[in-house]
């Protein structure tokens, strides 16, 4: 009888323990990412969101070239960022998941002047790789407060994780 009690407690608390470290790690989680969503990094600080990091390492403005593509009166802004997968799985990335947001505007990085090397494309990060290069695209001259955003989500372009260039 007293081996049946004993082995019916361990039970419950083994169940009980294993409830409670789940309840637990799942909010910390979540709140953490939350809040990664809801700030602004400034330039050479590192954000991440579920196991995947980004960093913007520096940016500056360049002049179109004689046979660069550009609106009047426009220049280049060349962002150059890493990204580093620590998560579990592979992680999927695309120049296309950024952009360049003034006044609340958000607009492709899609251009690629002549002078500007290395630009990030798409490619697949293996957990622990990572990648680094520059995103390029146009700007007024004397832009107050532009912003580099990334789009976290595919199915969701409200989550973004959202750095202050200047």
């Amino acid at each position: 009888m007293k081996k049946g009690i004993y082995t019916g407690l361990m039970l419950v608390s083994l169940t009980f323990g294993g409830a409670l470290t789940t309840v637990v790690s799942t909010p910390d989680t979540t709140v953490q990412a939350k809040s990664v969503l809801k700030k602004t990094f400034k330039v050479g600080k590192t954000a991440a969101y579920k196991g995947v990091s980004l960093k913007v390492n520096n940016f500056k403005y360049i002049e179109p070239g004689e046979y660069d593509l550009a609106d009047d009166g426009n220049q280049f802004i060349v962002v150059n960022v890493t990204i580093k997968n620590k998560s579990r799985k592979s992680y999927d990335y695309n120049a296309l998941y950024f952009k360049l947001n003034v006044n609340g505007n958000n607009k492709d990085m899609d251009a690629f002047p002549d002078s500007v090397s290395d630009l990030l494309e798409s490619g697949t990060l293996d957990k622990g790789g990572s990648v680094t290069g520059n995103l390029v695209g146009e700007i007024k001259p004397g832009t107050k407060n532009p912003k580099l955003k990334m789009n976290v989500d595919v199915l969701d372009n409200s989550k973004n994780i959202t750095f202050k260039l200047k």
